[in-house]
Formats: C-alpha cells, sequence, structure tokens
C-alpha cells in the first residue's frame, strides 16, 4: 500500500518556509531538508458516509494551506442517475492544487468506487485492484493469486450486472 503526502517546513526563518516536498511511503514524520527542522505531514487520505456499495458523489478536497492547516477548495462530482440509497466519498489531497485536476480525481474515484468493490485501503483512499503474478513464486502462493484475482474478477462482474439492471430498471420508470 502507497502512503502518500506532503511534508511542509514550519520554521519561518526557513527560505523553504511552508513549500511543500512529495512524500511516499513515508513514516508521518518530515524534517526540513534546507534547516533540518522537523516540520509537519499532510497525509492523502480519504473517507466515506453512507450505506450500500453505490456511490453518487465524490468530494475532493484541494489546495491545502500548510499555515492554517486547511484546505481551500472543494470540487464535487454526482451522479444524479443513481438512486436513494448512495455513498459520498470525500478525498483529502495535499497533492492537488487545480480545480482541473480535483475534478478529474473526483470523476476517476467515482469510476473506480463503483466499479470495484471492496474495502478502501488503511488511509481511505481506493486503490484498483492489482495483482502481480510471477511464474518465480512458488506454486501455493500463485496459485493463491489466482484465486484473488478471480474471486475479485467475478465480484466486479456480478457488481456491473446489477448496476446494469438497476439502470435499466430505473430507465424504464
Amino acid at each position: 500500500m502507497l502512503k502518500r503526502g506532503v511534508g511542509y517546513c514550519n520554521n519561518t526563518d526557513c527560505e523553504d518556509f511552508a513549500k511543500g516536498v512529495f512524500l511516499l511511503n513515508h513514516a508521518d514524520n518530515f524534517h526540513c531538508p534546507c534547516c533540518r527542522v522537523q516540520g509537519s505531514v499532510e497525509q492523502e487520505r480519504g473517507h466515506y458516509v453512507g450505506i450500500g456499495e453505490i456511490f453518487k458523489e465524490v468530494r475532493v478536497e484541494y489546495n491545502y494551506d500548510p499555515i492554517t492547516k486547511t484546505y481551500r477548495e472543494i470540487a464535487i462530482i454526482r451522479d444524479e442517475a443513481m438512486g436513494d440509497h448512495y455513498n459520498v466519498y470525500t478525498l483529502h489531497s495535499p497533492l492537488i492544487k487545480t480545480e482541473r485536476r480535483a475534478l478529474k480525481v473526483a470523476e476517476g474515484l467515482l469510476a473506480t468506487l463503483n466499479r470495484y468493490s471492496g474495502p478502501l485501503g488503511e488511509d481511505g483512499v481506493p486503490r484498483t485492484t492489482e495483482i502481480i503474478l510471477s511464474f518465480d513464486d512458488s506454486r501455493e502462493e500463485l496459485a493463491r493469486k489466482l484465486n484473488k484475482l478471480a474471486e475479485t474478477w467475478a465480484s466486479s462482474d456480478q457488481k456491473f450486472a446489477r448496476e446494469e439492471k438497476a439502470h435499466e430498471a430505473r430507465a424504464q420508470d
């Protein structure tokens, strides 16, 4: 699981004060490369509210301000064709700075959340299902990965078929 975030220098006397440094698989701590003072880390994270497996809305909070520790803007994508019982997902990302990028990410997240069922990562950020198969693995390990891939594929196809039937029923009403 990839842990993404941005580290910020909190030393007001440093020339890199409040400048962001991309962090991948970080340990929740950051020391400014310029002044070596410990700074703060804003981790990319997400959460959802609602019931069921269908997501109607995705919100992306972006344009993070490290001084006030707030997100300045929010981008929202909705699928109005969804029914009454749905989830709303919110992503907080210090990596996104523009509305255009936030809307693209929100659109991709909505598609990902409704296509791939299953738990979110530890940070609440959905990841597409990716399983790397290697013929160098033991037979047991390769068989385990193939079974997991088959289960994921089957559940994804079943969910897609349920969504298609629900959409057709709504279209007939």
